[in-house]
């Protein structure tokens, strides 16, 4: 066998068992780099946070930046959501928080960019909700409906907050006003049927509280002229809803009264 060609099948050979080997070994490094991503996701959030927070040095840089890189801004602000959600997806809602501020702080004022705005103030609101911190969710949730009235995420968020501060009234009002902006949105109709139902139970309550309490001063002042309440009977109208006031005297000797009767609205 010539030199040439002996040499040739050397390397013919040495070539092709070490690829085969460095195939395997390519697999395990590709395998062990796999798991290795994995450990480090969360790691990877928080660098992506820290380096946002980083960002946004104060609020004087930022507004310099907004004037001269506002696209730029813009989508470092919606990368500051998303990375915000992915926290909150995680029930990390501080480090959530942090984010969609840094979003409000990065993004321009501009009214073409109130949606967006509207958002992260939303967004901050559903976190602020879930940490407990209640009437923080409804200003947030009142600055989003400020900067989008027909936000309605931010309306039914706020009637939520509301409803759990027992303002069940306010959370009434919001239920309507997404009516008025979807009729079809169910979480609403549902609601709103539900609190009312409450509110009106309160309100009917409140009434014979009140009552009881006048009837009581009303027999004190009566008393002293041989009268009381009982003399004066409340009718309502069921065409109408008005009240009609019935006078009975007190019964005499003869033992026949003289009801007389006054229309109130």
């Amino acid at each position: 066998m010539s030199e040439s060609k002996l040499r040739f099948e050397v390397l013919e050979e040495e070539t092709h068992y070490p690829v085969t080997k460095q195939k395997s070994v390519g697999k395990q490094e590709e395998n062990e780099q796999r798991d290795t991503n994995e450990e480090t996701t969360e790691e990877t959030l928080e660098q992506q946070l820290e380096r946002l927070v980083l960002s946004v040095k104060n609020d004087s840089d930022v507004e310099q930046d907004t004037v001269k890189n506002t696209l730029e801004n813009v989508k470092n602000a919606s990368a500051a959501k998303e990375l915000g959600n992915k926290f909150f997806s995680q029930g990390s809602y501080l480090d959530a928080i942090e984010c969609y501020t840094t979003a409000l702080k990065l993004c321009p004022a501009e009214e073409e960019y109130a949606y967006s705005r509207a958002v992260y103030f939303s967004n901050r609101a559903a976190c602020l909700l879930r940490l407990g911190r209640t009437e923080e969710s409804v200003d947030e949730c009142t600055q989003a409906v400020t900067l989008s009235p027909t936000y309605v995420k931010a309306l039914l968020r706020r009637a939520e907050a509301f409803e759990k501060l027992d303002k069940l009234e306010e959370a009434v009002a919001d239920f309507d006003a997404v009516l008025k902006i979807d009729p079809t949105v169910r979480t609403a109709a549902q609601g709103r049927e539900r609190l009312q139902k409450i509110v009106h139970e309160r309100q009917e309550k409140m009434k014979a509280e009140m009552m009881d309490k006048l009837k009581g001063f009303g027999n004190t002042i009566l008393g002293k002229f041989g009268l009381s309440t009982d003399n004066f009977q409340m009718v309502q109208d069921p065409t109408t809803g008005s009240y009609s006031i019935n006078f009975q005297q007190n019964t005499g000797e003869s033992g026949q009264q003289k009801p007389s009767q006054q229309q109130h609205k």
